[in-house]
């Protein structure tokens, strides 16, 4: 190889590296900056004492000080303190430990739910009824359909769920539609209107009574964050997603609710909104401690089984299941990048619980 190609493909990789990392990290530390002030309420202020324990635990990967604000937040809820300087900042966690697993451009490629019926060919989801892609509209098999038969086919469903299908979070774009009282001259229309975007209609799905009893106006799901990391599956955190007030979705952004669960089922004492209230009961009725749903030990074999499909563009994921009225996980999303750690945190405890030491170490001493 001459000098002169050699410099090109160095400033290609370079350039490769600014778009894919560098871009996102600073859009992402403004936005951790962004976050915090609206949690901050409910920080507890940290002692000398706890400072430079944290700064001590810290110094052999990175200055810490500049995140005190995080840890003081965690503070709040951190029951045993010696645990609090494992606790993850955001900023940290979205600018230094996702990208060693993840590639968060192919993640944003890959991250389609139209295609997530050959992604996950094998598993429970809710039916496809049809796939608007750009222009194109596809019925469940991916064959090419006209406007009016998609209409005729979302009548026969007679109660569907619009989701965008691309770079979607928090809830945004998710619309139920009951066809059986909305004019259909009135749905080609909105097929009309939005032919152009990328959405996935999908049949309504049942719950299971464990969970629809907690608020059943909306799917409550279970999130489960997952890592590939040397050679075996974590499962890291699970939480509970709750809605309130009769919302139709369960999302913290939406004003949902979360709290722990178990691997056998059994809510934590206290659910969090995603600014750190805290409730003992769910404002529709139910104690959380004390209340166990079903099948969340099946939502984590599933993990375990498709996680290494994923491992080409990430290694660090976030699955969102439901569980059907028979007990069984229905596969509603899988965040490949970008998947929030503080409910995970305030619910569960630091999101790398033990094996942190080992995870700070391979980020900064080795992958780095």
């Amino acid at each position: 190889m001459n000098k002169i190609a050699s410099i090109r493909i160095g400033l290609r990789d370079r350039f490769e590296r600014f778009y894919t990392e560098d871009l996102v990290r600073l859009s992402r530390k403004r936005r951790a900056k962004q976050i915090f002030p609206l949690k901050a309420p409910y920080a507890l202020e940290l002692t000398s004492a706890q400072r430079e324990e944290i700064s001590a635990y810290w110094k052999p990967y990175r200055n810490i000080d500049k995140e005190m604000h995080w840890f003081a937040f965690y503070n709040a809820f951190c029951d045993d303190k010696s645990q609090l300087k494992h606790y993850i900042p955001d900023g940290v966690y979205f600018t230094d430990m996702d990208f060693p697993f993840t590639n968060p451009r192919r993640s944003d490629d890959l991250d389609d739910k139209n295609m997530y019926d050959l992604y996950f060919h094998d598993v429970p989801m809710p039916e496809t009824v049809i796939r608007i892609m750009d222009g194109v509209i596809l019925d469940k098999d991916y064959q090419l359909i006209t406007i009016d038969r998609a209409l005729a086919l979302c009548q026969e469903a007679q109660r569907v769920v619009c989701k965008e299908a691309r770079l979607s979070m928090g809830g945004y774009g998710v619309s139920f539609v009951d066809l059986t009282s909305t004019s259909p001259e009135d749905f080609k229309q909105w097929l009309e209107k939005n032919k152009n975007r990328y959405i996935n209609v999908q049949r309504v799905i049942e719950q299971h009574e464990s969970i629809s009893r907690i608020h059943p106006s909306s799917i409550n799901t279970i999130r489960v964050m997952s890592l590939v990391f040397e050679g075996e599956v974590h499962i890291l955190s699970s939480i509970i997603r709750m809605g309130q007030g009769g919302a139709v979705v369960d999302n913290a952004s939406k004003g949902g609710m979360m709290t722990g669960v178990s691997s056998d089922g059994w809510l934590k004492e206290y659910a969090f909104d995603q600014y750190g209230k805290r409730w003992s009961q769910h404002p529709q009725g139910t104690v959380f401690k004390g209340t166990q749903i079903v099948g969340v030990d099946r939502c984590h074999d599933v993990v375990r089984r498709l996680a290494g499909r994923m491992c080409t563009t990430t290694k660090l994921m976030s699955w969102d299941f439901a569980i059907d009225p028979a007990g069984e996980p229905i596969l509603i999303e899988v965040n490949l990048t970008y998947s929030g750690v503080v409910i995970h945190q305030l619910c569960n405890g630091p999101i790398f619980g033990d094996m942190t030491d080992r995870m700070l170490s391979y980020i900064y001493h080795n992958k780095r």
